[in-house]
This record gives structure tokens, sequence and C-alpha cells, in this order.
């Protein structure tokens, strides 16, 4: 499928989106609820302390409570209240009162007869209550004459709260799940128009380069047929043109190869292959034009390597890597080839020793078109197409291509292949 990581990333994206927004929904209902009961605990807790210091009186230092309160417990709130004298005006139900006596409120009954107020939570059995503990004034003197504690559980938040999580943990699971298959669906729908702009950017490619081979042909006759009845200046001229048909044949050549692959209609007949055999035949072939440049045309070969690929394509690549070499080592340098057997893999090696590859080139140059050195390269013949190619021939074959270079040192490139056993 085409744009299949573009696919994946956009999917992955529209779906760290969702999570995302699932994540700072759960936090907001969670905080509000959470919030809410805390506040609905506090007011509560406070109206029941003012109702309980509204039925409670003082008298010089005496704390009078009217019958209303003494019973410590009304709801869920119970209360204790103590005198500074030590008799205790209301006490609660045995059952309670070792929460009231809890080492825990010990630092709260001194700050309250300090004359400050704090809130408290304990445990008291299996419940968590909160305690609220305050001053008992004088009304005239304002001096403190008692201490007030009233007490409410307060487990049921923290049980609620518990409810809750688990209901949004799976509101979230359900929805991250169903999340997924959306974004997959959103991600398919945004790439579908640019599949289609792209396929048909790929058919008029092929179309274009197909088209254009016709005229080609018939130029570069006309000029052959020219040439040969040409003489000074226009037989200059002829040769020229028919330079420029053949390198506009080979681009459009390498135009119709990355159509073709593209369309996956370029199919890769593998069979057991001696690369050793096929390096020697090539090395042999190009030994001319090394001699041509004053370049030396070294074979590095280590054994018999064996790979199970497409002849045509292998060859192509190995081609379109040495003339690589050829095209940009100076006269007097060297280019060497080998192959080896490592780890599983056929290593096949293109060095050369010309003015290599700049460092802010290097992550281009499998790009299709991109020329380090665009003057040079015109001059050379070349189009930016064949390291594209060779990257696709070496992708097709489940393989990888690397390239070292430095500039004023040379090149190096890299390309493993799965070797058979």
């Amino acid at each position: 499928m085409m744009f299949r990581g573009a696919l994946a990333r956009l999917a992955a994206q529209y779906f760290v989106l969702l999570v995302l927004i699932l994540g700072c929904f759960d936090f907001i209902v969670y905080f509000t609820v959470s919030q809410a009961l805390q506040a609905r605990v506090d007011n509560y807790l406070q109206k029941s302390v003012v109702e309980a210091d509204h039925v409670l009186t003082v008298t010089g230092d005496t704390i009078n409570a009217t019958q209303l309160i003494l019973d410590p417990s009304y709801a869920d709130t119970f209360m204790q209240v103590l005198q500074l004298s030590g008799n205790q005006v209301v006490m609660p139900s045995p059952t309670l009162q070792n929460l009231f006596k809890n080492p825990a409120l010990n630092p709260a009954l001194a700050r309250a007869k300090a004359g400050a107020h704090s809130e408290t939570e304990v445990m008291a059995g299996q419940q968590l209550f909160v305690v609220d503990t305050s001053a008992i004034r004088n009304p005239k003197t304002h001096k403190v004459v008692g201490v007030l504690q009233v007490a409410q559980p307060i487990s049921w938040v923290n049980d609620s709260l518990s409810r809750l999580t688990r209901q949004l943990v799976l509101a979230s699971v359900v929805g991250i799940v169903l999340g997924a298959l959306a974004s997959l669906v959103m991600a398919l729908r945004s790439l579908r128009p640019i599949s289609r702009a792209f396929q048909r950017q790929r058919e008029f490619v092929a179309d274009a380069s197909h088209e254009l081979r016709t005229p080609l042909t018939l130029i570069r006759t006309n000029v052959e047929a020219w040439l040969r009845r040409a003489s000074g200046p226009n037989k200059a001229y002829a040769r020229n043109i028919i330079d420029e048909v053949e390198q506009l044949n080979r681009i459009v050549g390498d135009l119709t190869t990355l159509a073709l692959a593209d369309a996956k209609q370029l199919p890769i007949e593998r069979q057991p292959l001696e690369l050793n055999a096929m390096v020697r035949d090539l090395m042999t072939q190009a030994e001319p034009l090394a001699q041509e440049r004053g370049v030396d045309l070294r074979p590095e070969l280590n054994g018999g390597v064996r790979v199970e690929a497409d002849p045509t394509r292998v060859r192509q690549l190995l081609l379109i890597l040495m003339d690589n070499a050829l095209r940009h080592t100076p006269s007097g340098g060297l280019v060497s080839v080998g192959v080896v057997r490592e780890n599983g893999h056929a290593r096949i090696t293109v060095t050369d020793s010309g003015e290599g590859i700049p460092a802010a080139d290097l992550p281009h140059i499998f790009e299709r078109f991109y020329r380090a050195d665009k003057a040079r390269n015109r001059e050379n013949g070349g189009s930016g197409l064949g390291l594209a190619i060779a990257k696709w021939i070496v992708d097709a074959h489940r393989g990888d291509i690397a390239v070292k270079s430095a500039e004023g040192k040379g090149t190096e490139v890299e390309v493993n292949l799965p070797a058979m056993s």
C-alpha cells in the first residue's frame, strides 16, 4: 500500500491526540468531582460546627449544653465538648470514644486550647473521619474555656472517587479502542487525495517517459545522418546534439525505471547469483573507460559469495556505483570493488579516491535529481537519478546501502544483501 509509513505516523498522531484529550477529560472530571465532594464535606462539617456552637452557652468558665446537644450524635455527625477545668460536657458514645482519643488529635487539642482551629483526618475502625477541633470562648472575656470537636465520616468520599475512577478507566479503554479505529479511518481519508495525486503523477511520468522515446530516437537518427554528411563546425554541432540526445535517453530510461518501480510494475526475478563472477565481468567491461580516465580499477574479491537476486538489477546496481566512482575520481586515482561474506550477508563495497561528498549533502544523495556538485555532474552527464535507482534495487532485495565520504579523501559505498547459505 502507498504511503504506509505516512499512514502509520498520521494515525499515531491522531491516536496520541485522542489519548491526550481523553486524559484531560478524565482529569477534569475527576478533579471537578473530587473538589465538589470535598466542598460538600467541608460545608456540611462547618454547618454542623455552627449548629453545635449555637446550642452551647458559656457562663464564666463553665460550658452548658442544651438538651438538643446532650445526644452527641445526630445524622452522621458526632461531637465531644471538653471544659478546660476537666469536666466533659458532651461525651460521645462508647463506640466512638476511641475516635476522639486518637493520638493524632493531640496536636489539634493543644492548638484549640491556645485558641487555634484545625481539621484532622483520623481512622476509627474501618472508617475514615474528619474531625474539626475549635476553641470555645467566653463571649465577654474571649477567654478559651473549652474545646469543641465535631467529627464526620468521609470514607464515602474515597469510595465514590474509587468508583468514579473505575468508570473513567473503563470508558477510556473503550474510547481508546474506538479511537484507534477512528484514527486509522481518519488517516486513510486524509491521505486518500494525496495518494490519488501521487498516483496520477507517477502515471504522468511513466507516460511522458514512454512518449519521449520515439521523438528522441527520431532526433538521433536524423542527427546521425547529418553527422555523416557534415564537415567542419557542423560536424561538431551534430556530435554535441547526439551527446545531449544520449543524455536525455538515459534520463528518460531512469525516469521510466523509477516510475515503474513506484507502481510495483518492475518484478524482481530472483535466482542464485555468484557476485564475484559478475563483478569480474563488469570490471573487465569498465577497464577501457578507467584507462581512458587514467584511473586504476582494482578488484578486491574474497572467495565465492552467492546471493538470491535478480541478475539484471544487481548488474544495474553495480554499474551505477562503478560509473559514479569513475566519474568522480581524477586521473591517477583508484577505484576498488570488493565483495566479501560477513555475518550472513554479502557485503559489496565500491571505494574511490575522488573529491568526496560534502557532509551537508550526504543525507540527500539518495533523493531523486539531487546532485551534490551540480556543475560537475552536468559536465559528467549525471542526472541525479542513479543513486535513487540503486537504493530501490537494494531495498527490493531486502538489503541496505550506506555511503561514507570525506571531502578530498574519497567515498565508500557499502551494500549489504542477504547471502545464500
